[in-house]
């Protein structure tokens, strides 16, 4: 899937977060969103992934230069970030259960997945019982092992020690091949391992 943004913009009542961003993300590439704290990173990341809608210019998804409406893109798209929250009265068997009934998974099983993510032992235990390292480490693994063309990860690092930081590299270059991956980072480690492309959102001061 392709995503053309066409002169962006985004307001928050009277301030203007950014303006007349233009950029073609292309299928099976992975890109770096960067920017200074404020530019903008994480509301343009949200327009991508249809949770909001810009204040000015347009979004187009495409395949095979055809566009597809944005009541059939939702499920195609994998979105990770900090305020994205998990149901946290389900346990995690039951977490993974209910994503899943949502998007296809890319496993042979809800088993298998556990064991991915390390957190076997834990199937039972409540989602608001998780540490912030492995509520973090599920988002990414609901996302990463979802069969989706679109992966839109927001400070993807954030709560991770070195440990889970290097699942986090590992799994993610064994599950991004042919796939659009859009990183919203300052943080070089999230991103230099994938050889990505960066597009920087300049600062906005009117």
């Amino acid at each position: 899937m392709d995503i053309e943004l066409s002169n962006i913009g985004k307001r928050y009542e009277n301030q203007w977060i950014f303006r007349g961003v233009s950029y073609h993300f292309r299928s099976s590439h992975v890109y770096a969103l960067t920017g200074h704290n404020g530019a903008g990173k994480s509301s343009l990341l949200k327009i991508i992934s249809g949770g909001h809608t810009p204040s000015e210019g347009q979004i187009t998804f495409s395949r095979e230069t055809k566009e597809i409406p944005i009541e059939k893109v939702n499920r195609e798209i994998a979105f990770v970030a900090p305020h994205v929250h998990l149901v946290e009265d389900f346990t995690l068997k039951e977490m993974v259960g209910f994503h899943f009934k949502f998007q296809k998974m890319n496993l042979k099983s809800e088993s298998l997945f556990i064991e991915k993510l390390n957190f076997i032992g834990h199937e039972n235990k409540l989602i608001s019982k998780f540490s912030s390292g492995m509520m973090q480490r599920l988002k990414l693994g609901l996302a990463l092992y979802s069969r989706v063309q679109v992966i839109l990860l927001d400070e993807p690092t954030s709560y991770l020690d070195e440990k889970n930081i290097q699942w986090y590299k590992e799994t993610l270059c064994n599950n991004f091949e042919n796939k659009l991956l859009i990183i919203a980072t300052n943080q070089k480690e999230d991103f230099d391992f994938l050889n990505a492309e960066e597009v920087h959102i300049p600062d906005f001061k009117k």
